[in-house]
């Protein structure tokens, strides 16, 4: 067992300050639009932005806790993980780090994740306004991670629905601030036009001439024209307690979202890339699909291989496999207890596969060190230090 081997978390959270959109934006030009949030009586969190509520709020809160038989307490301390320190405080990151014995983590936020282009609250269609609210978030995140500058790294957001701004927004945040690269949602933002149209090569050919990745980080609600969205996965609303808590017999929430919404977009994206022609354009830029689980990719990499062989002229624009570009510029994220992560990692080769411990979301618990370390036990010594956090390093082009 390699444990020697640097152990780096290529897809944890920040969870971003109350304040961080107020403390960074222009309250003359943004006034009521700016993103913050209200804590009543320790237990109604309320999420304002764009001058509407984007999430909890008392009134909506009493009654989902009463509907499940809680009370607001109790409803409010179902996600209490979502507020340890060390979301916002990189010192108590770190603390965290060295207690589940990962040495390097790579970041994505909570709250900025969620600046797509079919937000119900109008003020989001505003691209000047989201590229403000993601520019302020960039800069936080820069400046929790010079904190501790060879432990903790974080990942940009850009306006995807306007590439032009996108592109200008991931310069200054590779150049500027020093950040890894950019994420995006696994879905169309420009006018539902899907990712291998040609409206968003300005953006890909940015971040390969910057040579840092995008990363496809996706996330339940129905800011996008997604599975959530398209498919109702989630209930419609501009509150995000509603389409992530508000489960009936016809709609999930997070659960259901997430564990069917992010998995269908990012095949979709999966195979806009790979056959439809953007890694044949782009050889040089890296991609990684996380937070989707990863025991499906090696079955449909397969599959597109069979395809394109069977229906020849779907391949007329490639000139190779799609399993040949995941495996020249592609990396898969996976969660440390998939049962199959050590035999995708064989399928896939050992140097395309990442983990994530996703803290502090609900989904990360402690000893996850462990537990991925059992679960890479079969490969052999130099594949699990690939896993462990050489690939990280590779895809993200850590400083270390």
């Amino acid at each position: 067992m390699p444990d020697e081997a640097l152990v780096v978390d290529a897809d944890g959270h920040t969870m971003e300050p109350d304040d961080l959109w107020l403390a960074r934006m222009d309250r003359k030009r943004w006034g009521n639009w700016i993103p913050r949030k209200v804590v009543e009586d320790d237990v109604y969190e309320t999420y304002y932005a764009g001058g509407a509520i984007r999430g909890g709020g008392r009134e909506l809160q009493d009654a989902m806790a009463a509907a499940v038989g809680m009370t607001p307490k109790q409803f409010h301390d179902m996600l209490q993980s979502l507020r340890v320190p060390g979301g916002h405080d990189p010192h108590a990151r770190v603390a965290d780090m060295d207690r589940d014995g990962i040495d390097v983590a790579v970041l994505y936020p909570s709250t900025a994740l969620f600046f797509g282009p079919d937000d119900p609250i109008e003020a989001f269609h505003d691209v000047e306004f989201v590229l403000d609210c993601q520019r302020a978030y960039n800069d936080w995140v820069a400046d929790y991670c010079a904190a501790h500058p060879r432990r903790l790294f974080a990942m940009a957001g850009a306006p995807l629905q306007a590439p032009d701004l996108a592109v200008v927004e991931a310069e200054r945040a590779v150049r500027d601030l020093g950040l890894q690269g950019v994420f995006v949602r696994p879905s169309a933002y420009v006018d539902e036009l899907p990712l291998n149209h040609s409206a968003y090569d300005p953006f890909w050919a940015a971040c390969q001439d910057l040579d840092v990745p995008v990363a496809f980080h996706p996330g339940v609600h129905v800011d996008t024209p997604g599975a959530c969205r398209k498919f109702r996965l989630v209930a419609e609303s501009e509150n995000m307690m509603v389409t992530n808590m508000a489960m009936d017999e016809l709609h999930g929430g997070s659960g259901l979202g997430q564990a069917v919404g992010n998995t269908v977009d990012m095949i979709v994206t999966l195979g806009r890339l790979l056959m439809g022609g953007v890694c044949e354009r782009f050889p040089r830029l890296r991609f990684l699909f996380l937070e989707s689980g990863g025991g499906w990719i090696p079955t449909q990499l397969e599959r597109m291989d069979e395809q394109v062989k069977a229906f020849p002229l779907e391949k007329r624009w490639l000139s190779l496999l799609p399993s040949e570009y995941f495996r020249r510029q592609c990396w898969a994220g996976f969660e440390p207890e998939e049962w199959n992560l050590a035999a995708c990692a064989e399928w896939l080769g050992p140097e395309r596969v990442l983990w994530a411990s996703d803290y502090p979301h609900p989904e990360f618990h402690p000893e996850v060190v462990k537990e991925l370390r059992e679960a890479i036990a079969p490969l052999p010594g130099d594949a699990q230090r690939k896993v462990l956090g050489e690939n990280a390093i590779a895809a993200y082009k850590l400083p270390l």
